[in-house]
């Protein structure tokens, strides 16, 4: 695949998770701000997770259909990743120039545009994935008797997915991302032992669990396919 047009698809995903994410904790934060269920000091703070993802969603909507805008950075960015991705994939060609991915990534993304009903489908997609993020950390707070509201298990899984986008070479952000839950749990009410238990119970069914499924397919398809491909000449 085209290394713009694979870009497109990643970037085209993270687009539509942002909005069901934006839609769900502008819901969320609007429920808790009329049934008054955190300080207002907080409410102000947790404020800024819908205002960020709207920045995010501005800036990639914004380069996504106006891409020649970044070249010149693109340019310094493929020759420093060149000699990365040839390791990678040996027949790889990438001459180090953003003309040529910038046109690919166009092409990808306007595509994907116009197919609406798989857009939409991706769309639904990404949303189910979310909620059932915030389903798992709920229903593993009902199991261990925690009085938590939907509604704020939704901004608490708002604040660690965005925390697991701040690109710090952590892998997983593991440890950050339980601190937070555990934090933001707590600020509404939930005890300390109670939250921090839940965030552990609810990684090890979103991160452990998949590890084997996503090594296995990562392996079969993934560097066992790139291996076995013969050489294009």
């Amino acid at each position: 695949m085209p290394f713009g047009e694979s870009t497109a698809t990643v970037i085209l995903h993270r687009i539509l998770y942002i909005v069901g994410f934006l839609l769900s904790t502008a819901l969320a934060l609007l429920v808790i701000l009329y049934r008054n269920m955190a300080p207002s000091i907080s409410l102000l703070a947790l404020a800024a997770i819908p205002a960020v993802a709207i920045i995010g969603l501005g800036v990639l909507l914004y380069f996504s259909l106006a891409p020649s805008r970044i070249a010149p950075l693109l340019d310094r960015i493929l020759k420093l990743a060149t000699p990365l991705i040839k390791r990678i994939q040996k027949e790889a060609v990438v001459d180090g120039r953003a003309d040529r991915f910038l046109g690919e990534y166009s092409i990808g993304f306007k595509q994907m545009l116009t197919a609406r009903r798989r857009m939409i489908l991706s769309f639904l997609s990404s949303l189910g994935d979310w909620s059932c993020s915030v389903a798992i950390l709920w229903i593993v707070l009902l199991a261990l008797n925690a009085n938590a509201s939907f509604w704020v298990v939704v901004v608490t899984i708002s604040i660690g997915r965005m925390i697991q986008m701040t690109p710090i070479a952590i892998p997983g952000m593991i440890g950050v991302y339980e601190t937070a839950i555990t934090t933001v749990l707590a600020l509404f009410g939930v005890p300390v032992a109670i939250a921090g238990s839940a965030a552990i119970l609810s990684r090890i069914v979103t991160v452990w669990l998949e590890l084997p499924i996503t090594g296995v397919a990562a392996y079969h398809y993934g560097f066992k396919f790139l291996g076995n491909r013969p050489v294009q000449t």
